[in-house]
């Protein structure tokens, strides 16, 4: 059965998740201006409307239980993780007690508070969590689309819950992301009116509809102020928003051609799209805790950024093997048969 339903599994969604890991690693490195902007136009959108695409209706209840275990459980891991890592690199510098007591609280606060970006809440100031917001801010938008599925004008007030999410990011930025979570919503229930209308099926092979694709994502990369889901930042505003789903169609018909031209590539990218829960978690234990100074201190830019991006995604590719091999991190973080899509 399981074979089956693997063969009729588009793989060309797995691909574009594919690119979009490789996309949110190079991301987190510094490049220059126009590259950061390129990366930030489409990374994050991507996944939130790819989540959308496949979303479905489930008892409130249910769907609680199902994202607490799927993206909750592997935050609170990823986090125990990024404190241990932090101590372990913290001994290997031959760091004081004091050093180490001060970053297990750092990054215990960091945990509570579960932003990506925004560090303040009201009085108290904390150390950014990192990439894995993501994980945060897609629970609270799985658990509310879910919610507006069951109304009668789910497209009107998530758009409405987007809105609050976006005009409160100056006014406070509550814990958890849920603000982002809030204006994820968005992106979530455009891809979901893509399925839900066979847009994607339709509009696909339409010259016309990846050109128009193209230009809004290009006037996104040339006009737009990077798109920083994580803190609800849109510098071109709606074209920004645009942009991402033009870049999602364009990245959706270059993998589809992928799958069909160049397999064993694409093989590879599906496989670490299907991944990329893990590749996500594990990548932010090496982006808050490795040394990755010792290289970058010691070669040219361009060497440094190469050999630390290949080294980050190889350690990702590691993780992925290694963590089927761990019983308990296996049970995290890869998804129980009945869940996979």
């Amino acid at each position: 059965m399981n074979k089956i339903v693997e063969k009729k599994r588009d793989l060309s969604f797995d691909i574009a998740k594919g690119i979009g890991m490789l996309a949110v690693i190079l991301g987190h490195m510094s490049l220059p201006a126009r590259l950061s902007g390129f990366i930030f136009s489409f990374h994050m959108p991507l996944f939130f409307l790819i989540n959308g695409y496949f979303f479905k209706e489930k008892d409130s209840w249910v769907c609680i239980r199902k994202k607490a275990r799927s993206l909750i459980l592997p935050y609170v891991c990823t986090c125990i993780l990024v404190i241990l890592s932090s101590v372990f690199w913290n001994i290997i510098k031959g760091a004081d007690l004091n050093t180490v007591t001060a970053d297990i609280k750092m990054w215990t606060l960091a945990s509570l508070y579960g932003s990506g970006t925004i560090t303040h809440f009201l009085k108290w100031n904390f150390h950014i969590i990192g990439a894995i917001w993501f994980l945060l801010a897609m629970f609270w938008a799985d658990v509310i689309f879910n919610f507006l599925l069951k109304t009668k004008h789910k497209y009107i007030l998530g758009f409405i819950l987007a809105a609050i999410g976006y005009f409160t990011t100056d006014l406070i930025w509550l814990p958890a992301s849920f603000q982002a979570g809030l204006t994820s919503i968005l992106f979530i229930e455009i891809g979901y009116f893509i399925k839900q209308k066979n847009l994607f099926e339709k509009c696909i092979n339409n010259i016309w509809v990846l050109i128009a694709a193209a230009i809004l994502w290009g006037n996104s990369i040339i006009n737009g102020g990077q798109l920083y889901m994580v803190r609800n930042f849109y510098g071109d505003g709606i074209f920004d928003i645009l942009g991402a789903i033009g870049a999602t169609f364009i990245i959706l018909k270059f993998s589809r051609f992928l799958a069909k031209t160049v397999k064993p590539l694409a093989g590879l990218l599906a496989k670490y799209g299907k991944d990329s829960l893990i590749v996500l978690c594990f990548h932010l234990v090496e982006l808050n805790t490795f040394p990755w100074y010792i290289i970058s201190n010691n070669l040219g830019y361009i060497s440094a950024t190469i050999i630390i991006f290949c080294m980050k995604v190889l350690w990702s590719v590691w993780c992925v093997f290694v963590v089927k091999y761990i019983p308990v991190l296996n049970v995290i973080f890869n998804k129980h048969p009945k869940e996979k899509l």
